[in-house]
């Protein structure tokens, strides 16, 4: 996956996005910190493992990457926002025993950025992130491909007044 390249073209979002709603930079890192910790629950949402109570644990995998990609935007925004940018990958050493694990240590995480926004908390968030895409399934191609689309939409939406 190219993160320089995803960084640039999520930058171009948050710029368009920016100029159409009067964003002020610098004040937007507390709601972009709740929107990755919603986008996160939704993909848990869709994944549904943790769901025990239920008879369809089924992962919904088209939706969880719809879900999936939607948290990247934010990671990479999130990234651009504090001047951040991680231009690599510690997949092997980030993965929990579980996916429940995971979004569980995903969760904590954001949660700890929320308060300390260092480059440390940061770069711990995406390789956490990347690992557990790895875990649900998700290739670095299937991942930029869904991600190209989904930005394309999110350009269209702001033109359409979304």
């Amino acid at each position: 996956m190219n993160l320089s390249k995803l960084y640039n073209i999520q930058g171009g979002l948050d710029y368009h996005i920016g100029k159409e709603k009067g964003f002020i930079e610098g004040e937007n890192m507390d709601w972009k910190v709740l929107a990755l910790h919603t986008e996160i629950g939704e993909l848990a949402n869709e994944w549904r493992g943790f769901k025990k109570w239920s008879n369809d644990q089924e992962p919904r995998r088209e939706k969880m990457l719809e879900e999936y990609v939607d948290c990247l935007h934010f990671v990479l925004s999130i990234g651009l926002e504090k001047g951040y940018r991680l231009s690599y990958s510690n997949i092997a050493s980030m993965k929990a025993d579980s996916i429940t694990e995971q979004f569980n240590a995903l969760f904590r995480k954001v949660g700890d950025f929320s308060q300390f926004r260092t480059i440390g908390n940061y770069n711990t968030i995406f390789d956490l992130f990347l690992s557990l895409g790895e875990m649900l399934g998700f290739t670095e191609d299937e991942i930029e491909e869904a991600y190209l689309a989904k930005n394309k939409i999110n350009h269209n939406r702001q033109l359409t007044g979304y």
